[in-house]
C-alpha cells in the first residue's frame, strides 16, 4: 500500500493506466502513431507458446477465416540447411505487427529489419540487450522463413493466400561461433501477401499495442476487437460462447477454468486501452455490441 492507503500498481497496471490516460485525453482529430495488421490475422493467431521445433505445421480457424503455418529452414555457414521452429508468443506478434505496419506506412514490401525493428523495440520499451535481443532475433529467424496459408470463405467463394510470407531475405551470420541464428537485415513480403495486406489492413493504436506488449493473448484480443466491433449491427449484439472463444484464443490442453480466467484478464486489460470497446462478460460467454474502432476512420490516411 502507498502512504495514502492506495494499493501499489504493478508495472503492467501502471503502463495500462498511462496508456488509458493518453488515449482518452487526445483531442478529436489529433494525430497519433498507427500500426497495421492484416484483417485475416486479426481473427487467427500464432501459437502462444513454443510448440517445439519438431512441430512443422499448425492450422487454426475462426469463423470464416483459416490459417495454416509451416515452419521453415535457414542456411548455415557450412552450406547446409537448418530447421527452425514456428514463431510464437508476444514478441512474434509484435514483430509481425511491425513488419506489416512498415509495409503499409512506406508503401513498400521491402523492409529493413535490423535498424527499423531496433527502433520499434525501443519505442515499445522492449529491452534490446542480452537475452531479450537473442529472443527477438530468434523470432525474426522463425518469422522470416515461415510459410503461410490464409483463407476467407464467403458464400460460394473463397479467397486464399498461400506461400512464403517473405519472398526474399538478406541476413548476416553472427560472428560468435557458438551462435547459429541468422540475423535478417532485410526481408521482402511475398507480393501476393503484400497486395492482400494493402487491401485488408486494419489500423491499430501503437500506444495500445505498447501497453499490451506483455501478453500475446491481450494483443490477439485487441486486434480481433479492433477489426470486429465496428461491424456488429447496432440492433443485433453478438454472443460468443466460451467454447468458441477457447478454440480461437486458448490452447488445446488448457482447461476451461484456466482459459476463462486468462481470457477475462486479457479482455479487462484490452478495455483499458480500447475504451470504446462495448464488450461484456455474460452467462456462457461474452457479448459484442457495436463500437467505434480504436482508430477513427478519418484518422487513417495511409489506406486512402
Amino acid at each position: 500500500m502507498t502512504k495514502d492507503g492506495k494499493p501499489h500498481l504493478t508495472l503492467v497496471q501502471s503502463r495500462l493506466l498511462d496508456a488509458h490516460h493518453e488515449i482518452v485525453s487526445r483531442l478529436w482529430g489529433e494525430d497519433f502513431h498507427l500500426s497495421f495488421n492484416h484483417s485475416f490475422l486479426c481473427s487467427t493467431n500464432l501459437p502462444y507458446r513454443n510448440p517445439g521445433d519438431d512441430v512443422r505445421e499448425i492450422s487454426t480457424s475462426s469463423g470464416d477465416i483459416s490459417l495454416w503455418l509451416g515452419a521453415g529452414t535457414l542456411p548455415d555457414k557450412d552450406g547446409g540447411w537448418r530447421k527452425v521452429g514456428m514463431p510464437y508468443g508476444a514478441r512474434a506478434r509484435l514483430l509481425l505487427l511491425h513488419l506489416c505496419s512498415e509495409a503499409v506506412r512506406t508503401g513498400s514490401r521491402r523492409i529493413e529489419v535490423r535498424d527499423s525493428f531496433t527502433g520499434f523495440a525501443k519505442d515499445l520499451g522492449l529491452s534490446i540487450n542480452g537475452q531479450s535481443m537473442k529472443s527477438l532475433k530468434d523470432q525474426v529467424a522463425r518469422m522470416s522463413v515461415v510459410s503461410m496459408k490464409l483463407a476467407r470463405r464467403g458464400g460460394q467463394q473463397v479467397e486464399v493466400f498461400q506461400g512464403q510470407l517473405f519472398s526474399k531475405l538478406r541476413g548476416e551470420f553472427p560472428k560468435a561461433p557458438n551462435q547459429r541464428t541468422l540475423w535478417a537485415t532485410h526481408i521482402e513480403f511475398n507480393d501476393d501477401f503484400y497486395q492482400s495486406l494493402k487491401k485488408h489492413a486494419v489500423p491499430l493504436d501503437t500506444t495500445a499495442i505498447a501497453a499490451l506488449k506483455h501478453s500475446a493473448r491481450a494483443l490477439d484480443v485487441y486486434c480481433w476487437l479492433a477489426s470486429r466491433l465496428y461491424r456488429v449491427h447496432p440492433s443485433k449484439p453478438v454472443k460468443l460462447r466460451w467454447t468458441s472463444l477457447r478454440w480461437q484464443f486458448g490452447e488445446p490442453t488448457q482447461s476451461m477454468v484456466s482459459f476463462k480466467r486468462r481470457f477475462k484478464q486479457a479482455l479487462e486489460q484490452v478495455k483499458w486501452v480500447y475504451p470504446e470497446a462495448n464488450v461484456e462478460v455474460v452467462y456462457g460467454g461474452i457479448e459484442l455490441r457495436t463500437s467505434s474502432p480504436p482508430v477513427p476512420f478519418k484518422q487513417n490516411t495511409l489506406l486512402g
